[in-house]
């Protein structure tokens, strides 16, 4: 689902928390053996936020969203000519 926070710094407190919680940056496992892979690089982020009309929208899986605000706003698609 999609979220909203009112400013970048709101998103990036939340987002710095959340991924402290979950341990990242987190070491990427391999396909084929299901071992980490070391020289892969790191996940660093959970989600991206984009400005939509005033607010910072991100996506955010449902275990994640205790406490935040869904919204109807939705990133703007880009269409290329």
């Amino acid at each position: 689902m999609w979220y909203e926070w009112n400013t970048k710094e709101e998103f990036n407190t939340w987002h710095d928390n959340l991924c402290d919680a979950l341990g990242y940056p987190l070491t990427p496992v391999n396909q084929a053996t299901g071992l980490p892979d070391k020289d892969a690089q790191k996940v660093v982020r959970y989600t991206d936020a984009f400005e939509v009309e005033g607010k910072w929208i991100a996506w955010v899986d449902d275990e994640h969203n205790q406490g935040l605000t869904q919204t109807e706003l939705r990133r703007p698609v880009r269409v290329i000519e």
